[in-house]
């Protein structure tokens, strides 16, 4: 939740009216996973969480997800980002204190910082763990590589592992299903999705031969692809009686690997529309044509698109076969 009115990294604005009464709607449908960060709106998300919350008083209720390492401004000294052991204390820390509670539910380590020693990382975030503050361990937009190198290190020394990894996957944008899905689905890992709607690509927000005119968090460009995707999303949203939204949720849904969406919205409306996607039931022949539209720009890159997946539920709709090209070699 990016509630705030900091109009931080283009989100837009959204008053604490509105933002407290997306919360309680969302608490009122049975939701119980809110997901924000240190630097959203500049603090602002987690001050009014921490009010929401307490005026609600349903902390125990909850599991509340938060971030640390991205530049909290205004930017005082190099120690005030980064994974460093210095300004996870202090960015926990701070954290507690905006949102009012005494321990963390998930932290996620927001980005990868290409710095910090893995060992000191891990040995910080699990002394994090053993002082109560944080209970779970969470990762967001890592390599693959680097998240299986660091929960190696924690099951050597007997640390908290990693448990959940937040990174951008929807039905357009499938990057994460060449290593870091595999990864996460071998390693007993939760995947937890952003940018599920595609930043509006997927859902109406965009005409053909119109520019974006609405501020948003990035100058979103559709390509022929996109297009396509799209065409096949709103004819399946038309046939189900449903929004293109709760289409691409519900694909979202429905993917291997993928444990819990993530899903923003700034107004009421928005969020209960979307989130009727849940239980939207799509025919057999729906969800072929939603799989092979996605499958319209998916790369896994090699080695993946020479051997195919280990795993029965293949991604690709057509994965590859190469006897013969082993055959050749052989001769």
């Amino acid at each position: 939740m990016t509630f705030g009115e900091n109009n931080w990294q283009r989100y837009g604005e959204c008053t604490r009216a509105e933002a407290q009464k997306l919360f309680n709607r969302y608490c009122d449908l049975g939701g119980n996973f809110l997901d924000t960060a240190n630097v959203y709106q500049v603090g602002q998300s987690e001050e009014w969480l921490g009010e929401f919350i307490k005026e609600r008083g349903n902390r125990e209720d909850l599991v509340l997800a938060t971030k640390y390492t991205a530049p909290m401004p205004p930017l005082k000294t190099r120690n005030s980002n980064g994974m460093a052991r210095k300004n996870m204390l202090q960015a926990v820390d701070a954290s507690l204190k905006r949102l009012q509670m005494s321990f963390i539910d998930l932290l996620y380590v927001h980005t990868w910082d290409h710095s910090t020693p893995p060992e000191e990382l891990m040995r910080g975030l699990n002394d994090l763990v053993q002082q109560g503050k944080v209970l779970y361990l969470g990762v967001s937009d890592t390599p693959a590589w680097q998240v299986s190198r660091c929960n190696a290190l924690a099951e050597r020394h007997g640390w908290s592992p990693f448990v959940c990894y937040q990174g951008k996957h929807n039905i357009g944008d499938r990057d994460m299903e060449r290593d870091i899905i595999p990864m996460c689905r071998e390693m007993g890992l939760g995947v937890a999705p952003w940018s599920v709607l595609g930043a509006g690509k997927f859902t109406g927000r965009f005409k053909r031969g119109e520019q974006e005119k609405e501020a948003g968090r990035s100058n979103v460009q559709m390509s022929d692809n996109d297009w396509a995707i799209s065409d096949v999303v709103h004819e399946v949203a038309n046939e189900a009686g449903a929004t293109p939204a709760q289409v691409v949720l519900n694909w979202s849904l429905r993917a291997p690997g993928i444990t819990s969406p993530i899903v923003g919205s700034r107004k009421v409306e928005h969020l209960e529309d979307t989130l009727k996607g849940v239980d939207l039931k799509l025919s057999e022949q729906q969800l072929e044509r939603l799989k092979k539209a996605a499958d319209l720009k998916l790369d896994l890159g090699f080695p993946h698109n020479m051997i195919g997946q280990r795993y029965e539920d293949n991604f690709a709709s057509n994965p590859v076969v190469f006897h013969r090209y082993l055959h050749k070699l052989d001769a």
